[in-house]
């Protein structure tokens, strides 16, 4: 289902609206990076989808302390009757980049039966809980060098639609932070450093003071499906990601 809206907003369609008319009936928002779209705590009074860009999600721990948890993109939904809470936000929601959103009052989605638009929210409902859920069981069940390989993959999922490629050197430059990602990934600076530091080594990424490029981006996005495929094994140390990248790049599968 397309995100893509021209309109700021638009007369409510009705119930014979198409997959996507209903959009129009929103209102589109952008946030710079760094701007904050949601507080933790906040109510939640509208429907809110991200049509564009990408977003991190940061859970309060204590008065003046938030972990960062999760990214997510095109296509998830942030608002009000999301994963991220019913009527009230459980998570700060910030964004890594330029981030586009559509809003649209919770009264007014719920005051039309409209089975297509059912249908549609759903599925970005059930995306958006799939992809939280599959960063937070990472976070918890891999080590810390998986755990950066899997924000590293993750990021680069959230970011390659969004941002201008090296064609030809098959790159995409994470506008994120070490430190960032180091918080995404539950690693110290330091640690996050080594690690970076042996991907850079082998070839998959460079990185300087202020970004991280990615090296063979197409790898890059096939990896999590590998991972899943795989177990959490063949991204276990550098030596077995770097394995598990060059077979992906090269295209081979894997051996059963």
């Amino acid at each position: 289902m397309s995100m893509n809206t021209k309109a700021t907003q638009a007369p409510h369609s009705g119930a014979t609206e198409s997959s996507d008319d209903w959009l129009a009936d929103g209102q589109v928002r952008t946030y710079r990076r760094g701007q904050k779209i949601i507080e933790a705590g906040s109510p939640l009074a509208e429907w809110i989808a991200i049509s564009g860009g990408a977003a991190f999600l940061a859970a309060r721990v204590a008065a003046d302390t938030r972990v960062a948890v999760a990214a997510l993109w095109l296509g998830d939904v942030i608002g009000a009757d999301s994963p991220l809470g019913q009527l009230a936000a459980r998570y700060d929601v910030t964004a890594l980049v330029d981030v586009t959103t559509i809003h649209i009052p919770l009264p007014r989605m719920k005051d039309t039966h409209a089975p297509q638009r059912d249908a549609a929210t759903g599925e970005l409902y059930a995306a958006t809980a799939s992809r939280l859920q599959d960063q937070i069981t990472m976070r918890l069940a891999g080590n810390g060098f998986q755990r950066l390989i899997s924000v590293l993959a993750t990021l680069a999922a959230a970011l390659s639609s969004s941002q201008r490629t090296g064609a030809a050197s098959n790159s995409l430059a994470l506008p994120v932070s070490q430190a960032c990602i180091g918080q995404l990934s539950g690693l110290s600076r330091r640690q996050t450093w080594i690690y970076l530091g042996q991907l850079a080594e082998r070839g998959w990424s460079r990185t300087s003071r202020t970004k991280v490029t990615l090296e063979g981006l197409n790898a890059w996005l096939s990896l999590m499906s590998e991972v899943e495929a795989r177990g959490l094994d063949c991204i276990g140390t550098v030596d077995q990601c770097d394995l598990t990248l060059s077979r992906l790049a090269s295209g081979r599968t894997a051996l059963k």
